[in-house]
């Protein structure tokens, strides 16, 4: 399919302009880095989405929650409970790898400590197992209060 020429265009434009009819921004909303979403909804094509960089940092990308809002694979813009729920999963993730990596470390070091005929302290490997266990509920406790204000909402 052809694009319209350019007298096409032009009047257009100028039918537009004598209707009032030109397309404008209407804003959705702002996230933390100061961001600003909007959608213009008198176009050719169905919505075209867009934002508005914060004019102190004019380089900076939008989360991916966001650019996925703008590419239109999500429906609806996200909220910012969303956004906070999905950074809270982020970190516990990272702090996962840093319990296996804990737990792998000090099993190696235990074997290790076995074939070179040193005692494996058992204790050792249970104050290791007490820090994960400790860290683990912490992950739980804050996945429970996320879904319950969740829930609350």
């Amino acid at each position: 399919m052809s694009r319209p020429g350019a007298w096409a265009r032009v009047m257009t434009n100028l039918w537009k302009y004598l209707r009032k009819d030109w397309s404008t921004k209407h804003y959705i909303g702002e996230d933390s880095a100061g961001h600003r979403y909007y959608e213009i909804q008198n176009t050719r094509q169905n919505v075209t989405r867009g934002y508005d960089p914060p004019p102190n940092n004019p380089t900076s990308q939008p989360g991916v929650e966001w650019q996925s809002w703008l590419k239109g694979t999500r429906r609806f813009p996200p909220s910012d409970d969303e956004i906070a729920l999905n950074r809270m999963k982020e970190q516990d993730k990272m702090v996962g790898v840093d319990q296996s990596r804990h737990l792998r470390y000090a099993t190696h070091l235990a074997s290790s400590e076995h074939r070179r005929g040193t005692e494996c302290r058992y204790s050792d490997l249970r104050d290791a197992s007490d820090e994960l266990s400790a860290v683990s509920s912490e992950r739980n406790d804050r996945e429970a209060s996320a879904s319950r204000s969740h829930d609350g909402l």
